[in-house]
C-alpha cells in the first residue's frame, strides 16, 4: 500500500530533468512505496487496473502506459552540485507489465539510493495526495520547489526565505530541461520569456492557487532588457493550508 508521505533528497528535487505528467505521478507512487527504515530498494507490484487508475488511464490506453514508462527507463536525471561535480543518473532499474497475471513490477535504480533511502538530513516532505491532484508536470515541479523552501522556513523560522531568487536559465532547466547528447537542452518554444511565461509558469500558478498549500508571485529581473533572473515570493493559501503545513 502506499503511504501519504513521499521523502527527497533536496538535490534530487533541484535536479535538471524533463518529464510528462504520467512519468511524474509514477515516479512518486513508487517513492511512496519507500518505508523510513528501508536500506535497499524493493521490487513492488500492483495491479494493472489500479495502476491505470491511479494515473487516471483509461483500459483501452494501457499502451500508452506501457510506452510512457519505457521512455522514462531512458530519461535522464542531471544533478550538479557544482561546477566541476554533475551527476547523471536513470530512475528505473525493472519494469514489468505483465497482461496474464494483471500484474506491474517495477524497482528503482540503485542510483537513486543516496536521493531516496535513510535521509537524516536535507530533504524535503511531499504529499503524494497533492500530487496526484495536480494536472500539470509543472506545477508538481513548482510544488516541489515551494516545499522545500517553505520546510526551510519553518525550521529556521526566518521570514527572509519567504522570498527566493533563482537564474532564469537554471528555472527553466529544472523544469524543462532534457539531457540530450551530452547536455541539458531548452526546447526553442520556451527560449522566449513570454513563451516560457505562458506556457509552464502561469500553468503552474494557476493550478497551484487553486489547488496548493502554496502558490508565489513572481517579479523578474533585467539586465537591460532581458529577463534574467526570478525572485519569487512563497504565499500561504489559506483556502487549502493544512495543519500540517503550518
Amino acid at each position: 500500500m502506499a503511504n501519504d508521505l513521499i521523502v527527497k533528497e533536496n538535490r534530487l528535487i533541484q535536479a535538471k530533468y524533463h518529464l510528462n505528467k504520467t512519468q511524474i505521478k509514477f515516479i512518486a507512487l513508487m517513492s511512496s512505496r519507500i518505508g523510513k527504515d528501508d536500506r535497499d530498494f524493493f521490487t513492488y507490484e500492483i495491479k494493472i487496473n489500479d495502476m491505470l487508475k491511479m494515473l487516471d488511464i483509461e483500459r483501452k490506453n494501457i499502451k500508452y502506459l506501457d510506452n510512457t514508462l519505457t521512455d522514462l527507463m531512458t530519461k535522464i536525471i542531471v544533478i550538479q552540485d557544482n561546477e566541476d561535480i554533475i551527476e547523471k543518473l536513470t530512475i528505473i532499474g525493472y519494469l514489468k507489465i505483465n497482461k496474464e497475471t494483471e500484474m506491474v513490477e517495477y524497482r528503482f535504480d540503485k542510483a537513486m539510493k543516496p536521493f531516496l533511502l535513510q535521509l537524516q538530513k536535507n530533504f524535503t516532505e511531499l504529499s503524494l495526495e497533492k500530487i496526484m491532484n495536480f494536472d500539470s508536470s509543472y506545477t508538481i515541479r513548482m510544488y516541489e520547489i515551494l516545499k522545500q523552501r517553505a520546510d526551510i522556513l519553518k525550521k529556521g523560522k526566518n521570514e527572509k526565505l519567504v522570498t527566493f531568487e533563482i537564474d532564469l536559465q537554471e528555472l527553466k532547466e529544472i523544469l524543462v530541461g532534457e539531457f540530450k547528447k551530452g547536455e541539458i537542452v531548452i526546447k526553442k518554444s520556451y527560449e522566449r520569456f513570454s513563451n516560457f511565461k505562458q506556457k509552464v509558469l502561469s500553468v503552474a500558478y494557476e493550478e497551484l492557487k487553486q489547488k496548493g498549500d502554496y502558490y508565489f508571485e513572481y517579479d523578474v529581473i533585467k539586465t537591460y532588457r532581458s529577463v534574467t533572473s526570478m525572485r519569487f515570493h512563497i504565499i500561504r493559501n489559506k483556502a487549502n493550508i493544512t495543519k500540517e503545513s503550518i
